[in-house]
């Protein structure tokens, strides 16, 4: 009868783990711990794109970073899903993000006025809600890429919506790097995976390339570099946005409006106004007009957003 050793040294006892010669493991421990620091900067982006789209807090965590096989990743998937496939052509490979489709429901139903936060039933996304869903999927696709540039470069050319994970191509054989995600909605957690092929990430697999990567962001600028990082952001466009003030109707409500009808707001005449940086609060204003054109005065400057502003 086979035994099994415990997992942890008592002593100078010292135990063999097994291994799998039919899943041999293909990154080392310095790339699978780089994996995790790109993942945990992705995660926190991540939390940014739901609480904005959600509105209302959202914490997304990093829970784990695992090497499975194509078989094995595509088996895990539940049916429906909402599966997207991230086609990166000079690299020749895909990136699999997988999502529970409640929640993408329930994402789309917060997004279009909707109140509740529990999530809807598990189906297949109609054709509006796909359309609705790709907005969302494509600020996701831009913070994978950000998460990697440190380490590699490479663009997005395609995404492909699938349901049903008997429908994805993929080879059996190719192993592939499997990063886990859990969301907390504020009492309910949902699980968001992705996946890298293995193709993908060979240029990531040199221990060189990664270090370099490492390296690569603790240097110091030169005087000469960072005068250009100041010239090229100087020049960047930002959308600032002065909200005079906000509301709740219902549908009936707006369907019965007519001209002359007046529609209170929540913002006090007395209390600055909201003003928003790239569609993120920053800091408040009070209005006024100088040399003729509507303006603002700032009057505080914010760091941090609330849970309230989010709601």
């Amino acid at each position: 009868m086979e035994s099994k050793l415990p997992r942890h040294t008592l002593g100078n006892v010292k135990y063999v783990e097994s291994y799998d010669f039919k899943h041999p493991k293909l990154f080392s421990k310095e790339i699978m711990r780089t994996l995790h620091a790109i993942h945990e900067v992705f995660s926190r982006n991540l939390s940014r794109i739901f609480s904005s789209s959600l509105r209302y807090k959202v914490d997304v965590y990093l829970d784990k970073v695992d090497q499975l096989s194509s078989t094995e990743f595509a088996r895990q998937i539940k049916s429906p899903s909402t599966i997207y496939l991230l086609s990166v052509k000079e690299l020749g490979g895909e990136v699999i993000v997988v999502l529970p489709p409640e929640f993408c429901i329930h994402l789309i139903e917060r997004q279009s006025g909707g109140a509740e936060k529990k999530l809807s039933e598990r189906r297949i996304l109609t054709i509006i809600e796909e359309k609705i869903m790709s907005r969302v999927m494509g600020s996701i696709s831009n913070e994978i890429v950000m998460a990697w540039e440190p380490y590699m470069d490479f663009k997005v050319d395609d995404v492909k919506y699938e349901s049903k994970p008997e429908n994805l191509h993929l080879a059996s054989v190719d192993p592939n790097i499997v990063v886990k995600f859990a969301v907390d909605l504020g009492g309910q957690e949902i699980e968001i995976g992705i996946s890298y092929s293995y193709s993908l990430l060979k240029k990531a697999m040199n221990d060189t390339i990664m270090k370099k990567g490492m390296n690569s962001r603790k240097e110091r600028l030169s005087e000469e570099e960072m005068e250009s990082y100041k010239r090229t952001l100087e020049k960047a466009n930002i959308r600032i946005q002065s909200l005079l003030g906000t509301t709740r109707l219902t549908l009936d409500e707006i369907m019965n409006l007519k001209e002359g009808d007046t529609i209170p707001l929540r913002q006090k005449s007395d209390k600055p106004l909201e003003i928003r940086v790239n569609g993120v609060k920053k800091m408040t204003a009070y209005p006024g007009v100088i040399q003729g054109y509507r303006a603002v005065k700032i009057f505080e400057l914010l760091e941090e957003i609330n849970e309230q502003e989010l709601v």
